[in-house]
């Protein structure tokens, strides 16, 4: 079942408290947590002093991301920092946490890469969502086919993956299901970045493109909520750069995600889709969905169409998030602000997002 905002975005906005210096005070044993679990990472104090602060901070994110999934931090925000102060200090280093444009924290990224299967398999009677996972399923035929890299949600490969997996394969493309949790012995509705997502998107694309059935001019992305997020980082050219990849996606459909992560008026605003997109990119959101806001995403879908961005959105009335998952249909779930959404399962909605999903990416086909 999906965790509720404290947990799910405002990890992101952990980050960048832990990268601004924009901590509060925390309690003395939530600091000494975090000490703790970074210090029985490195036994060898030296061998931490050593790191880049940019590794630093990586590895005391690292830590607070998986104490704060496993709610054993009530206040990360503050004990991430400032566990990382102490941990300078020990270092002989100045105290102040160094400080880093939210540009850079967006595409912060550390999980191992995950393994693909190069085989080719069918979807059949009793293929189940969770056998999906990292493997290419391809239309009937010789190929080479255009393909799509799918992206679950927090909750992990479900359901509607399956679902959505067969209506892009009866459209002649393969497809390769990418579980960012399993193999790394995540438990669904844990934290996880968005550019750990996009990371594992680039390894994905580099998978297809070795593969002779598979058309590497062709390949595509898409994603739901958490997977949607990651849909609007692969539109900028910096995560390519970042993460050294060598292919780009040729468009991405971004289904009830969002452009920017923004708790309030008071915290840093963590953008998803950038100005500097240079890649099709087609975002479907929800108009009553409060988890993750279109509103993140005006004016600036508007402004990059006027710049002459490939760029296009559909905002669906009266429709929540969550709107393909029927297995999650009347799920409530509660913003940290006290709103409530009860998700709705919309088969009327699911099959027009997929349509449009399928035109988008026949579009540059």
């Amino acid at each position: 079942m999906p965790i509720t905002l404290p947990w799910r975005f405002l990890a992101s906005l952990t980050l960048l408290g832990a990268f601004s210096g924009a901590a509060h005070a925390a309690s003395e044993a939530e600091i000494q947590l975090v000490y703790d679990g970074v210090r029985s990472k490195f036994p060898d104090l030296s061998a931490y002093c050593k790191l880049t602060d940019a590794e630093r901070r990586q590895a005391t994110v690292q830590v607070t991301i998986a104490l704060a999934g496993a709610k054993k931090l009530s206040d990360p925000t503050g004990a991430g920092p400032q566990a990382g102060v102490l941990l300078r200090r020990d270092c002989g280093l100045d105290t102040a946490p160094a400080a880093s444009n939210p540009s850079t924290v967006r595409w912060m990224a550390s999980a191992k890469p995950l393994a693909f299967d190069a085989d080719r398999q069918t979807l059949g009677r009793f293929t189940t969502a969770a056998s999906l996972a990292n493997r290419i399923y391809t239309p009937e035929g010789a190929g080479p086919f255009p393909a799509v890299v799918l992206n679950h949600t927090i909750g992990g490969v479900s359901q509607h993956m399956q679902v959505q997996a067969k209506a892009l394969l009866d459209a002649g493309f393969a497809v390769l299901v990418v579980d960012s949790y399993g193999p790394r012995g995540i438990r669904p509705g844990t934290i996880l970045f968005p550019a750990e997502v996009a990371k594992d998107d680039y390894d994905a694309l580099a998978h297809l493109e070795r593969q002779p059935y598979i058309d590497k001019t062709r390949i595509f992305q898409t994603g739901y909520s958490l997977g949607a997020l990651a849909a609007a980082l692969l539109a900028s050219p910096e995560g390519a750069q970042v993460f050294k990849a060598p292919g780009r996606f040729r468009a991405s459909v971004g289904h009830y995600g969002t452009c920017a992560l923004h708790s309030n008026s008071s915290s840093p605003r963590l953008d998803m889709l950038s100005a500097d997109s240079d890649r099709p990119v087609l975002m479907l959101m929800a108009e009553l969905d409060i988890e993750t806001p279109p509103k993140a995403c005006f004016p600036l879908l508007e402004q990059m169409k006027a710049a002459g961005k490939e760029v296009d959105w559909h905002l669906y009335p009266n429709t929540t998030h969550g709107w393909d998952k029927s297995e999650n249909n009347g799920y409530v779930y509660r913003s940290a602000s006290g709103e409530s959404m009860t998700y709705r399962y919309d088969a009327a909605v699911t099959k027009d997002a997929t349509e449009r999903m399928i035109a988008f990416f026949n579009r540059y086909r």
